[in-house]
């Protein structure tokens, strides 16, 4: 079989990100690419993420498609053009999820377990947060600057009691932090990065993405993605 031309697959590719366009809006009518790029970029990420690129594209796609000799193609596109349109179909038909990439057991602790306990997990993983749970359902995220909030409080009333401290008196006593977001297993990875860029917008830190399956609180947790992940998360989109 010979190997199909670049200008096959570019407007392939053109043609597969253009129906997809039109199913996203539930347009009937022929609209322009550019006005579908504009249009889409509002509600779609992968749009928005890529639309000069689709921009140029389309304008690339108009010299392939009008600008013709004799029924011959007079501007092949290069590899790289090729290479990089079909990888945006991709995504765009096929987005890449949270699962099952990001499926893992998830360290928890009890808001009954005490704050000795907790920095001995944080510390024995490495990590800077950990989920905190009511029976099953997760009530917060507990971060080691909680930890450190609330030792400077008691510091200054009295000494600390590690041993006998709980949990639930810790976050009491430094205060709950509203530090997280909650996503199902069919988030799109493509929404992670900018949920993170999203909240430093508002002068916030989002400390880690909860997984569950249906995106509710309630559920057991299936995964967790923090902004130590982000790396990943990038090299699966690229």
């Amino acid at each position: 079989m010979a190997e199909r031309k670049n200008s096959d697959r570019f407007l392939q590719a053109y043609s597969d990100i253009e129906h997809e366009m039109a199913r996203i809006l539930k347009l009937k009518d022929h609209r322009r690419f550019f006005e579908l790029i504009d249009k889409s970029a509002k509600v779609n990420p992968v749009i928005e993420r890529y639309r000069f690129d689709l921009k140029e594209y389309g304008e690339l796609r108009n010299a392939i498609v009008h600008d013709r000799a004799g029924g011959e193609v007079i501007a092949e596109p290069n590899n790289h053009a090729v290479e990089h349109i079909e990888h945006i179909a991709r995504l765009l038909l096929k987005p890449p999820r949270v699962a099952p990439l990001f499926l893992k057991d998830v360290l928890t602790l009890s808001v009954d377990d005490t704050i000795s306990r907790a920095i001995r997990e944080l510390s024995r993983m490495s990590y800077s947060q950990v989920p905190v749970k009511h029976k099953d359902e997760t009530v917060c995220l507990l971060t080691s600057n909680m930890i450190i909030k609330w030792m400077g409080k008691i510091l200054v009333e009295g000494e600390l009691d590690i041993e006998h401290t709980s949990l639930k008196d810790v976050v009491r006593i430094a205060g709950y932090e509203d530090n997280y977001e909650v996503v199902s297993v069919k988030k799109s990875l493509l929404d992670i990065p900018d949920l993170f860029y999203n909240w430093e917008q508002q002068g916030k830190k989002l400390e880690a993405v909860l997984i569950t399956q249906n995106g509710e609180i309630k559920e057991p947790l299936v995964g967790i993605i923090t902004n130590r992940d982000l790396p990943q998360v990038h090299k699966a989109l690229e």
